[in-house]
């Protein structure tokens, strides 16, 4: 119920009569969370003045459910980032590998670099616009009349979002293979040029039939013959002077599954456990906007692309987190460069990590 100022006005006037005429007032200095003072007889003769609400203020964001990691809850921050810590997070030197859609992610990063949204790369631009699952590349004109959809609204800037000092590298392989090229070649690479290192693996990393979440075999078990996570952790601890950062996987509309969906669980784990940031991809992935989560398509629901691609498999009871259609023109895979939903989302999302990175709690203005 919205409070009048009019009757904001009524309510003091009076209170302040009250004063006037000799009534005794008392204000409360406790501490919200101590225990309440025993009551006095002279309590009950007390009136307390009424609060006086600041009107049309923006409500602060509520904290990180755990500061360190970056999921479909942190996309809201970006707005928020404090300048200074736009400032740090640009001047932070880094460098990250990954596939397909760490292009994807990569080329989200240069969208917010753009002159002004209008001014922004095509892809950058693109979503569905009815239920029948068509999209097309929205305009100025669109943003003029209020028809472009919110998760692709942002406001770029070349310098408040320049990422000059960030460096992508496409790089794939298995899990060991790219654990290996990880310590071994990429991370000495940039070592000495580069602040922030990581790495990240893509939804073919998950794909069954796969080791990787097994626990006597998979990148979270100590194993002999092949790279894992003591590895990474041993090469982390030889670098003190250098921020290391963790990922869950990327997701695709098939995968969804069990093997991802144990991987991504075990990784955010192992981050809180041992204090890591991580940019929870698959997170951020498989949530829409609205909050709502999304699951892979052995659904029993038909989806077709425009192109006339379409698939139809049968529910197999088995709902696992998967990239949300909404990102993805895709039936089966997972990349984010025909619509922009999912990889502009990321690309906040990053910009929160990095200043989370460079110091920022995620609440401080």
């Amino acid at each position: 119920m919205k409070i009048r100022v009019t009757s904001l006005l009524v309510i003091c006037v009076t209170a302040l009569a009250l004063v006037l005429s000799g009534v005794q007032t008392a204000f409360s200095q406790e501490d919200p969370g101590s225990a309440p003072a025993p009551q006095s007889e002279t309590d009950t003769q007390r009136v307390f003045l009424p609060f006086i609400l600041k009107l049309n203020s923006t409500p602060p964001p509520p904290p990180p459910s755990h500061p360190r990691i970056i999921n479909h809850d942190s996309v809201a921050l970006f707005e928020r980032i404090p300048e200074r810590y736009l400032t740090a997070a640009r001047n932070l030197r880094m460098v990250f590998s990954d596939r397909s859609v760490g292009e994807n992610i990569n080329e989200s990063l240069d969208c917010l670099t753009a002159t002004s949204w209008a001014a922004s790369a095509p892809p950058c631009r693109a979503d569905y616009y009815d239920s029948n699952w068509h999209w097309k590349t929205f305009t100025q004109t669109d943003y003029a009349t209020g028809s472009v959809p919110e998760r692709i609204r942002f406001e770029p800037s070349p310098t408040r979002y320049n990422r000059n000092n960030w460096t992508f590298v496409y790089q794939q392989g298995t899990w060991t293979e790219l654990t290996a090229h990880f310590i071994n070649v990429l991370a000495p690479q940039y070592i000495n040029s580069k602040d922030v290192l990581s790495y990240q693996f893509s939804y073919l990393n998950v794909l069954e039939p796969t080791d990787i979440a097994n626990r006597t075999t998979g990148f979270f078990a100590n194993n002999p013959t092949k790279p894992d996570i003591y590895d990474l952790e041993a090469y982390f601890r030889s670098h003190p002077d250098k921020i290391f950062f963790l990922w869950t996987t990327s997701l695709a509309r098939s995968i969804g599954n069990q093997s991802a969906t144990q991987f991504n669980s075990m990784m955010r784990e192992y981050a809180i456990d041992h204090g890591y940031f991580l940019f929870d991809v698959a997170a951020i992935e498989s949530y829409t906007d609205r909050g709502e989560p999304c699951f892979d398509n052995r659904d029993g629901v038909q989806y077709c692309t425009v192109s006339g691609s379409c698939e139809n498999y049968p529910n197999d009871g088995q709902p696992y987190p998967a990239v949300c259609q909404d990102y993805t023109t895709e039936v089966d895979g997972g990349h984010l460069g025909s619509v922009s939903g999912g990889k502009i989302r990321l690309a906040k999302a990053f910009w929160v990590l990095m200043a989370q990175i460079a110091g920022w709690d995620g609440v401080s203005p």
